[in-house]
């Protein structure tokens, strides 16, 4: 009997690297983990203004269900990022990203979540060099 590498068709692991540190992050499997990551995809999507309306209750509802320290997107690396950051080696603001990330790739699939990246990011970016630009010097 011949095997079958199913890999091809297994759904990945998202592989996040920061500095020195690789963080593995398993997808969502339960119903109940990857209604809250879509949950959270609508409403990033409605504060970002790509989506326009109101959230609905139900939506609302499911992310009210979320804990303060549970990140359905980034499952076990949200604690080994707290980790590096209560060491000072990762910045509060970088999880938030890659949770952001993580959550538009499970949700959406990696070209979209590179969309949202660069679209946030390389905007605050662009932002925060015409600002350094245009402060007085001296």
């Amino acid at each position: 009997m011949s095997a079958v590498d199913f890999a091809e068709w297994a759904a990945p692991h998202l592989v996040l690297t920061f500095g020195e540190h690789t963080f593995r992050v398993a997808p969502p499997t339960t119903g109940e983990v990857t209604a809250r990551v879509l949950a959270l995809a609508v409403v990033a999507e409605v504060e970002l203004g790509l989506v326009t309306g109101p959230i609905p209750d139900a939506i609302q509802e499911i992310v009210d269900g979320i804990g303060p320290d549970e990140h359905p997107a980034l499952r076990d690396a949200y604690g080994q990022m707290k980790d590096l950051a209560e060491r000072h080696e990762m910045l509060p603001e970088s999880i938030d990203r890659a949770a952001v990330y993580a959550i538009f790739f499970w949700a959406r699939g990696r070209e979209y979540a590179d969309w949202i990246a660069q679209l946030i990011w390389t905007r605050i970016s662009e932002a925060t060099d015409e600002a350094e630009r245009l402060r007085p010097k001296g």
